[in-house]
């Protein structure tokens, strides 16, 4: 079991807990902007000490720009990093290996803050004894007309629960409303693990890296829980709603599931088949369903077709398909950074 108590640095009279705010970016200059504008209109709480660390994972350092213009203007530290190759895992471990701090809150390039998010935080890691809390979500499509149910789930995290709800990665207790993921992320820095690179590199082009990272804390007897007060929202451009893109990204998260569980099993390889089992009992009675699915058309089709793509994922016995890299490739926006 991880410790609980929390590492404080002491300022004055008063001891502040240090909190390093780390946003992953890759050519989204734009975003990245707002993101850091989002930040900086935050009011400081008086027992957090707060600083920004931006990890930029091109190679062009296109970030290191909009860093030095907003670092002017902020009230709080802000400071940029490199991170090379790109790989959204390595970019994640550079900003762990760099923030001397209490807590890191991961935050997206295309999230943005809504107002009282630090005032959520520091009400959270104070009052609470969980290792991970995980904030809210809402999408902002670009094409809100393409956002099916299942398209809208995918990008949201959205929980009727007060904070400090327990939140579980997987087992039979599963949090299924939501899925665990970095974007809007607070992590106690204790409780990871302590070889200064959690996050596994082999996920670093399909994503699933911070999902197979929660899972192997939930086994080493982590605690996570729902931060209510703590809200962003997510831009979504409408390449992300095209449904290639969708079925490409619900086959990876299939995969990233099966595989974060397997992991973190004491029977890794017993636990893989029998996700796979699993999958294909699902697979099945989703055929059957078909017809009728196909008799409601539109929007009904196309999350069938999402959620078939996830179950095969989990039957996959293929490495990650590497999502991020095949997009980028294409001068798409790929990246979920």
């Amino acid at each position: 079991m991880k410790a609980n108590a929390a590492a404080t640095v002491a300022v004055g009279p008063q001891a502040l807990t240090r909190l390093t705010i780390v946003i992953c970016t890759y050519h989204r200059e734009a975003l990245l902007t707002k993101a850091l504008e989002s930040i900086m209109a935050q009011p400081r709480p008086q027992n957090l000490d707060v600083d920004v660390l931006v990890v930029d994972n091109s190679d062009q350092a296109t970030a290191r720009d909009v860093v030095e213009l907003c670092s002017d203007k902020s009230p709080f530290g802000m400071r940029w990093a490199e991170a090379h190759p790109a790989n959204i895992a390595v970019a994640r471990n550079v900003g762990v290996q760099q923030a001397a701090c209490d807590y890191l809150a991961f935050l997206d390039d295309d999230n943005e803050l809504k107002a009282g998010w630090l005032d959520a935080v520091a009400q959270a890691i104070s009052a609470h004894p969980h290792d991970v809390f995980f904030g809210a979500l809402d999408a902002e499509f670009e094409r809100p007309e393409r956002a099916t149910m299942a398209t809208q789930r995918l990008f949201s995290r959205r929980l009727d629960a007060p904070t400090g709800h327990d939140l579980f990665a997987f087992g039979p207790d599963q949090t299924r409303e939501i899925a665990l993921g970095t974007g809007n992320t607070i992590i106690r820095r204790a409780a990871l693990p302590q070889d200064n690179a959690p996050f596994d590199v082999t996920f670093g082009h399909g994503g699933g890296e911070d999902y197979d990272l929660f899972c192997r804390m939930q086994r080493d007897g982590c605690r996570f829980a729902w931060l209510a007060g703590a809200r962003a929202h997510e831009f979504v451009p409408a390449a992300r709603c095209h449904p290639s893109y969708l079925r490409r990204r619900f086959f990876v998260g299939g995969q990233t599931f099966a595989a974060g569980v397997a992991r973190a099993s004491a029977y890794p390889l017993a636990k893989r088949w029998w996700l796979r089992l699993k999958a294909l009992a699902q697979a099945l009675t989703m055929a059957a369903a078909f017809p009728a699915t196909v008799l409601r058309g539109g929007e009904a089709v196309l999350d069938y077709s999402y959620r078939f793509a996830g179950v095969l994922g989990k039957m996959s016995f293929g490495d990650v398909y590497p999502i991020y890299r095949r997009m980028a490739a294409a001068g798409k926006e790929g990246s979920s950074r």
